[in-house]
């Protein structure tokens, strides 16, 4: 079956605990009476972890080769000497 995009709206904000109390409830009976939208909901998060971890990962190889540019290179060898001093 295909989800709408108000369907995967719904979910999103129930995951975001972004939903109306009321609203967050009824949602959740619904997951009860439909083990369809369960499931839809199920891969939603883990489509939002997945996405997540690669994000870090990313940032972290961004971040890495900052580090690398700034720590090696002799052009930021005054500004790496500064910020080693600050850590002595």
């Amino acid at each position: 079956m295909r989800t709408s995009l108000n369907d995967i709206k719904l979910a999103d904000d129930y995951l975001y605990r972004q939903l109306p109390a009321g609203d967050a409830l009824l949602f959740e009976a619904n997951m009860l009476l439909n083990p369809a939208l369960r499931e839809d909901v199920s891969y939603l998060k883990t489509t939002h972890r997945l996405v997540k971890q690669y994000s870090r990962k990313k940032l972290k190889a961004e971040i890495a080769t900052v580090h690398q540019q700034l720590f090696t290179s002799p052009a930021h060898k005054s500004f790496a000497q500064q910020i080693l001093n600050i850590f002595r």
